[in-house]
């Protein structure tokens, strides 16, 4: 815990007396946070629900400044059918260890399996939350009824150039996104792509084992400006997978996380490369989830950066703060070279 103190000083009016202000009581309410983002394509519906924290005063640093709230009680309906999610703890897969097996983590949130209420386009579905010592909340969201064809979305392969952090030039491969255009109506897009590069390599016992290296990227599109027409997304630089003969150790930090993964196959492993491929999702999104993770991703970019421009994040959950969204996606597969 620590203190944090606000001094301020006023410059008074015809008067040249200033005033130190050390102590100033600004009133504070705890507040219920949630997210929940409901899709057909999904299999399992998650609601996050948490706090506010204040910005002054006391404040707990780490993951406890933001704590789960265990003993609420969530309600989703359809308008016709109502259903209460309760809190479980799951393991879920979060991401690949190097030898290809699934690394579970577990998280504790509000879960429902759609097989027991299914999200359906063009439904508007509801979400009302109340807990103890919190004003109750709620929110809605509508399902979009459209979606990106698979065969309206390509994928352009090219090598591009660059150099390395001496400044040695190196070739690197990049994939770049189209889609058309959802026609005669205002749209929203998140366009998420999933590079995976798989390989063997023989361990002591000359048993043939699995690697997996993968990164992501998300980019959000919206047609403003660009209506019935082919939407380019930002090439996705895959520079830190040029090293295809090796990977694993130090040579290429191997392991579930993309480039800053586990790297957990010690130095010098030779792994023989035998499928790389982009999972690529063009979803088309209601205005909330737009403006919602547009708003994350200029804070995630900002990184720290105290000369960055304070961002005003989206909300729609009404008494609370977050976002209740919905969207409807597509799904292709690209081999890589």
């Amino acid at each position: 815990m620590k203190k944090i103190l606000t001094y301020i000083s006023f410059i008074l009016a015809f008067s040249s007396c200033k005033s130190l202000v050390t102590d100033i009581d600004i009133p504070y309410s705890d507040r219920l946070v949630v997210q929940c983002f409901l899709s057909p394509q999904d299999t399992l519906i998650e609601v996050s629900v948490t706090q506010t924290a204040p910005v002054i005063g006391d404040i707990v640093e780490g993951a406890e400044r933001y704590p789960n709230i265990p003993n609420a009680t969530v309600v989703l309906s359809d308008g016709q059918k109502s259903v209460t999610i309760p809190y479980l703890s799951k393991q879920l897969p979060s991401s690949y260890d190097a030898d290809g097996e699934y690394v579970y983590t577990t998280r504790a949130r509000y879960y429902l399996s759609t097989k027991n209420f299914p999200i359906i386009t063009g439904k508007t579905y509801s979400l009302r939350i109340s807990a103890p010592n919190f004003p109750s909340v709620q929110s809605s969201c509508s399902i979009p009824v459209k979606v990106v064809a698979e065969k309206n979305i390509s994928a352009t392969q090219e090598i591009l150039a660059g150099t390395d952090r001496r400044g040695n030039p190196i070739s690197y491969p990049s994939i770049g996104v189209k889609f058309v255009d959802i026609p005669n109506e205002e749209s929203f897009y998140s366009v998420g792509q999933f590079f995976y590069q798989k390989g063997t390599y023989k361990d002591a016992s000359s048993n043939t084992k699995l690697r997996i290296n993968w990164t992501t990227k998300y980019e959000y599109i919206a047609d403003k400006g660009q209506e019935n027409q082919t939407l380019l997304a930002q090439a996705f630089d895959l520079k830190s997978y040029n090293n295809w003969g090796t990977f694993g150790g130090t040579g290429n930090n191997g392991g579930g996380g993309g480039p800053n993964g586990g790297g957990q196959g010690g130095n010098n492993l030779s792994v023989t490369p035998t499928e790389k491929y982009v999972e690529i999702y063009v979803a088309n999104t209601d205005k909330a989830y737009y403006y919602y993770n547009t708003a994350i991703d200029k804070i995630r970019k900002a990184n720290g950066n105290p000369f960055a421009e304070p961002v005003l994040t989206y909300s729609n959950i009404e008494n609370g703060l977050g976002v209740m969204a919905g969207y409807n996606q597509s799904r292709i597969v690209v081999k890589v070279p």
